[in-house]
């Protein structure tokens, strides 16, 4: 457990000195009828936004392999940095890491899409990191989201899994939806499958 409380304070802590903005604001030039910018003044971002504001987002949802996940993606533009946590509790209880990289696209006012690519691993709350075996888990996700007031979102959007172990594996399987499997080498397994995921964008 020491491990993923370590992973989630580094991920909080990178939210709070991440966000940091520079922007003039827009000033009415009497003579001519239009906006001048003013250096050290702020500005109101892109109506090509949409209503969704600022470079740092917290994301909390769950999904078919976890059901407490959560994420922050940096970056308030067409490219983003994402990093993630999650955790599955239960008898055997497990947390996963990751990061990846993706875009945004605003489709209305209120509605955008983010598509990205994460890469990570999946390890049991106890005993971490131990043992002879090993797993990466690959996702590309795409999520639709409707946004409520300028920084707060509710998404859902389909993803599509590839999870690759190697060596004694400390899980069967890590979905609760059905699988493909295929074992490269005797002492490896690779599961792909398609999944899903619900949550909230701050």
């Amino acid at each position: 457990m020491k491990s993923f409380a370590l992973l989630a304070f580094g991920l909080w802590a990178g939210t709070a000195t991440a966000e940091s903005r520079y922007a003039p604001r827009l000033s009415l030039m009497s003579e001519r009828g239009a906006f001048a910018l003013q250096p050290g003044d702020e500005v109101s971002e892109s109506s090509s936004r949409g209503l969704r504001r600022g470079s740092t987002h917290m994301e909390f949802w769950l999904s078919d392999i976890q059901v407490a996940n959560m994420g922050v993606k940096l970056g308030g533009g067409a490219v983003y940095f994402t990093l993630m946590a999650g955790l599955e509790p239960g008898r055997d209880a497990r947390f996963s890491f990751a990061a990846g990289v993706g875009g945004h696209m605003t489709l209305s006012q209120r509605l955008w899409v983010d598509l990205d690519v994460t890469g990570g691993a999946v390890q049991p709350v106890r005993n971490p990191l131990e043992g002879d075996g090993g797993n990466v888990l690959g996702q590309a996700r795409l999520m639709l989201g409707f946004q409520l007031m300028p920084r707060l979102a509710v998404f859902a959007g389909p993803t599509y899994n590839a999870w690759f172990s190697w060596g004694e594996s400390d899980f069967d399987s890590i979905t609760r939806l059905s699988v493909r499997e295929t074992h490269p080498e005797p002492d490896q397994r690779l599961q792909h499958w398609p999944g899903i995921q619900v949550g909230l964008h701050i």
